[in-house]
């Protein structure tokens, strides 16, 4: 199969490279013998970002066709997904982060899918018609190997199943999951009716995602980098269940110092997670306290006057006049660690020495997979140069008290901290809604806390919030 497609591009003129996994070099695992389409995904996925990387590819375009994506709404479903899952996958997303592999570099990456909506008897007649050259995988054809296998091999004979692949698929227990998420399609009568539910999900999805982005264009507030501060009036207006769970997910992975992009970072989308968060957000009052259902996103009630807002805190009796009650969303408190000591503390020192010594001009680093950091080498203050020629004191990156934005401190023994920079920047892209031009971005009101001081800046350090409020 890679030959002949070698042999396609290469008739073509096309640029083309043949990947292999290394499996057991490199970091990646033993090739798997069993349960093995799920890790040679992860595998695969990696080894394409590293030829991205290696070709300064910012776009990954991949084949999947309708067909795919009915089984990939079939599977999801079958694992208990509800409707965001069954709308399968998403024709452009976000590479997105995923643990010490891609970090930062995946913010800047992209998946799209342009054949998603294409059945694949219309890209084998049009192959056909074009005289085009095709390959065809025949393991994709055995339905005993793989659940995917059987779920194609069921589709494709319109429902009818063999006693090969029935162990894989069970058709009965598929049927209660498309009648519990109230899709009304009678397996028994054949699948075409299937195509048309999950194309029906899919566009649901879109909608969802167009009204939550309306709704956040809409909430201009401008809290703290790295916060959401929204106002209770706002959310009350927001009726559809679908829209509330869609639009408190989104402000879940904004927040969450888990990876974005992961589960994690999103409660893990634990329905009862969930709709605890909505009923909350939605049903309470200024006296409910502060509370958390996971993602590392803890909620707090607020009350907001002008361009300032304060945190309510225990033994508040009211609004004061002119204030109106809203929820920020925060990072939550990390928990200490006698072992790792004080939780986000993060020692930068041989980082910064390595790179200057070097000769380099700069370096970066992610911190708490929230800020991006760029110091510039050429503009060291004499402090930190003495500190990297004398390896007496420590450079590093610490939380401050509230939003834990990140505070570049010298350590040194017998004297105190000084922290030599302490501004965050968030840019405006990443509440650049489809409907929110630029230039409005800069006349949302920035909201600060009540009591707020004044950050420390530095020419030679830049700090910019990163993980993104749009959809993608």
């Amino acid at each position: 199969m890679a030959q002949r497609c070698t042999e396609n591009v290469k008739s073509m003129g096309i640029e083309h490279h043949v990947l292999k996994i290394p499996w057991s070099e490199d970091g990646f695992p033993e090739k798997p013998s069993t349960a093995f389409e799920g890790d040679a995904r992860i595998a695969r996925f990696r080894i394409l970002f590293d030829a991205m990387t290696k070709a300064n590819a910012t776009v990954l375009a991949l084949g999947h066709h309708e067909d795919d994506q009915v089984e990939t709404s079939i599977m999801r479903i079958l694992k208990g997904s509800t409707a965001d899952g069954a709308a399968g996958m998403k024709h452009c997303r976000r590479w997105g982060m995923d643990r010490q592999l891609q970090e930062y570099e995946g913010m800047k990456r992209w998946v799209v899918r342009p054949l998603l909506t294409f059945p694949k008897d219309r890209l084998l007649a049009t192959c056909e018609a074009e005289k085009l050259d095709y390959v065809v995988d025949a393991t994709n054809f055995q339905p005993g190997i793989t659940i995917r296998n059987a779920i194609r091999h069921w589709l494709s004979n319109d429902g009818k199943q063999t006693e090969d692949d029935k162990h894989l698929f069970d058709v009965p227990v598929f049927q209660n999951r498309l009648d519990a998420l109230g899709i009304d399609v009678n397996l028994s009568a054949g699948v075409d009716k299937i195509y048309h539910a999950v194309s029906a999900f899919a566009f649901q999805s879109d909608d969802i995602d167009h009204e939550v982005d309306q709704t956040l264009s809409r909430n201009t507030l401008r809290s703290p980098p790295g916060t959401y501060l929204i106002p209770h009036n706002t959310l009350a207006c927001i009726e559809n269940p679908k829209v509330q769970r869609a639009l408190v997910l989104r402000i879940l992975r904004y927040i969450s110092n888990h990876p974005w992009g992961s589960l994690a970072a999103q409660s893990k989308r634990r329905s009862h997670s969930l709709l605890l968060l909505v009923e909350k957000l939605w049903g309470s009052n200024h006296f409910t306290p502060s509370f958390t259902v996971g993602a590392g996103v803890v909620w707090r009630p607020v009350a907001m006057k002008g361009y300032g807002f304060r945190i309510i805190r225990r033994g508040f009796y009211g609004l004061q006049d002119g204030e109106q009650f809203g929820w920020i969303a925060t990072r939550i408190n990390p928990p200490s660690s006698e072992k790792q000591g004080p939780p986000l503390w993060v020692d930068i020192t041989r980082l910064i020495a390595s790179k200057f010594i070097a000769g380099e001009s700069s370096c970066q680093i992610l911190y708490d997979n929230r800020f991006f950091i760029t110091f510039n080498l050429t503009l060291l203050p004499s402090r930190i140069e003495e500190v990297i020629r004398s390896s007496r004191g420590e450079i590093m990156l610490a939380p401050d008290s509230d939003w834990f934005h990140p505070h570049v401190v010298l350590r040194r023994p017998d004297r105190n901290d000084v922290i030599f920079h302490s501004v965050v920047q968030s840019p405006k892209d990443l509440v650049l809604f489809p409907n929110t031009d630029a230039r409005e971005v800069d006349k949302w009101p920035k909201i600060s806390p009540m009591g707020f001081i004044a950050p420390v800046p530095s020419p030679w350090v830049t700090a910019e919030f990163i993980r993104p409020l749009t959809s993608m």
